[in-house]
């Protein structure tokens, strides 16, 4: 039947069959040589040569069948064309029907695609809903209720802008609030933010604390329950612990956000969290007022008596943002297959592996402001004589072997061990244990599950109790 109906499709005559041929070896050297660019990013420059190469080499012996072969041995090349052509897009509808998730170029939109087929596997049942969704849900029960701030959104040059008008650039959510941040399967991780903007019970964050905690979504507590966090469980065996994370933030975000928030209760430990990914601060470092904490040790921008400024910053620029975003999403997925994606043979083209050896290097990453404001703030904590603790974070790719991924573990590391900072290292605690799929959320690409926060919570008391130098 499949031959059948390849036979159908060819070309009538003997003169077409050879110009098809010919055509088809042309547009597979016209798409070498387009995404070449783009390969380049990817490949080795000797890997593109050689696919070039070969493409070229495909093209001659296209050429040479077309204008020397027999009418049988041009059938026969068209028959092969078509049947190759059948398969490859047969191969991608069902990998395409297999993974959902590639429907749609948004990530965002991807990762919560594959959190409700992993929920599904695992018989849990999943929250249809986005944050915006959420928010609603809330402010109908009469509670006051924003979406979380990812603090990159604030580095978006639109928004950006806006904020620069009003002369403060916010390091925390808006306070008193409802705060709905994320859902990687088990349900909306939200919670209650205290006078300034955190996660924190009401007031601690303003007296005395004896640990203070500088990070961005893990620290926060992405994405389970409340009390199950690796910082909840650090706080029930030191209460007057106070959590200053933002999801999303970097390094300059968290040196600000220990300038402004922790310098002034002056806790006798201070935890700050490394995400490796986050190390180096990209969008951050073209924002002036950030750049300011790091080249001017005695900067302020006095956030802790500017929450007011804070809070409409948040709800009159970033917020809309959010929900607006929500919106974006939200048409992404009522949209339909996207049969254009089948053509495209991405699914098939994902799984070619041409290897280490032919990949390009992942470029190294300017980390001396990551070593600069790691020094900054511990030689600030020693001189009130408390101690800080790093607590580099496990994450799923560099767990299942990523080789981005262990390379840019193997560059943050290689600066913390030139210190002489006590370190948690999370990610070698997390490959040590036997199933570590085990230890993020429904066992995919998520945050850590509550088992993988209580290991890495019992490693930082530990540390903790033990400051010994390493």
């Amino acid at each position: 039947m499949i031959s059948f109906s390849v036979r159908l499709v060819q070309p009538p005559t003997i003169g077409l069959r050879r110009l098809f041929v010919v055509a088809v070896a042309l547009g597979a050297l016209a798409v070498a040589i387009y995404r070449a660019p783009d390969w380049l990013e990817i490949w080795s420059t000797a890997a593109v040569g050689v696919t070039l190469a070969a493409v070229a080499t495909l093209l001659l012996l296209a050429t040479w069948i077309a204008i020397q072969g027999s009418a049988r041995a041009v059938k026969r090349t068209v028959l092969e064309i078509l049947f190759l052509g059948c398969a490859l897009l047969a191969a991608e509808a069902v990998l395409f029907a297999r993974s959902p998730e590639t429907w749609s170029d948004n990530s965002v939109v991807q990762r919560m695609i594959a959190r409700e087929r992993a929920a599904h596997a695992q018989r849990l049942q999943f929250d249809l809903r986005l944050r915006s969704d959420v928010v609603r849900d809330l402010e109908a029960r009469g509670l006051d209720a924003v979406p979380g701030l990812a603090q990159g959104m604030a580095f978006d040059p639109t928004l950006a802008a806006a904020i620069a008008e009003r002369g403060v650039v916010p390091l925390s959510n808006a306070s008193n609030a409802y705060v709905v941040e994320c859902n990687e399967g088990l349900g909306y991780f939200q919670f209650r933010s205290d006078e300034h903007g955190f996660n924190n019970p009401p007031g601690l964050a303003s007296g005395a604390v004896d640990v203070a905690v500088v990070g961005e979504s893990l620290a926060l507590g992405h994405c389970v329950a409340p009390s199950k966090s690796a910082v909840d469980l650090v706080r029930k065996q030191y209460p007057r612990t106070a959590n200053f994370s933002v999801a999303g933030s970097r390094v300059l975000s968290h040196l600000g956000t220990f300038r402004e928030y922790v310098e002034p209760l002056r806790p006798k430990t201070v935890l700050w969290f490394v995400n490796i990914n986050f190390a180096d601060p990209r969008e951050e470092d073209e924002q002036a007022v950030l750049r300011r904490y790091l080249a001017e040790p005695s900067f302020s921008q006095n956030l802790r008596q500017r929450q007011p400024e804070v809070d409409s910053i948040v709800r009159e620029i970033v917020v809309p943002a959010i929900l607006k975003e929500d919106q974006t999403l939200r048409k992404e997925l009522e949209q339909p297959v996207p049969l254009q994606r089948v053509i495209k043979l991405r699914e098939v083209r994902s799984l070619i592996d041409l290897g280490p050896a032919l990949r390009r290097s992942a470029p190294q990453v300017d980390l001396s402001r990551f070593d600069s404001a790691i020094q900054l703030a511990a030689r600030t904590v020693r001189n009130w004589g408390g101690k800080l603790i790093v607590v580099v974070l496990p994450n799923y790719a560099l767990s299942m072997g990523g080789r981005t991924s262990r390379a840019r573990y193997y560059e943050v590391m290689n600066v913390l061990d030139a210190s002489t900072l006590q370190i948690v290292d999370g990610a070698a605690l997390f490959a040590a244990q036997p199933d570590v799929r085990s230890l993020y959320t429904l066992r995919i690409e998520n945050h850590p599950s509550e088992r993988g926060h209580a290991l890495l919570a019992d490693a930082i008391l530990a540390a903790m109790r033990y400051p010994e130098a390493k």
